[in-house]
């Protein structure tokens, strides 16, 4: 298992907690381009800088559209990782 680490703020966080989100956007840039496509198989989301975790499986990372209920701009092309099955949930 090769796992991403990305933090969150709250309300990212706790809409892909409740199930609302199922992708997570980053911008097309270098830095993204280089980080995102090693392999991965796991996203793990940190809430903030706490040891609020979630853990879940990558379905897969493509360029896409985002959807502006979830946090893209309108129209802007970005990274789309979408989310498979929660593997485990660490909310201390």
């Amino acid at each position: 298992m090769k796992v991403l680490h990305l933090v969150l703020k709250r309300k990212w966080y706790d809409m892909i907690a409740s199930g609302e989100k199922l992708e997570e956007y980053r911008d097309i840039k270098t830095y993204w381009s280089n980080r995102l496509f090693k392999g991965y198989t796991h996203v793990c989301f940190h809430l903030g800088y706490t040891n609020q975790t979630m853990l879940f499986a990558i379905k897969e990372i493509i360029e896409n559209t985002g959807k502006e209920e979830l946090g893209a701009e309108k129209g802007k092309a970005y990274y789309v990782i979408k989310l498979g099955k929660e593997v485990s949930n660490e909310n201390n």
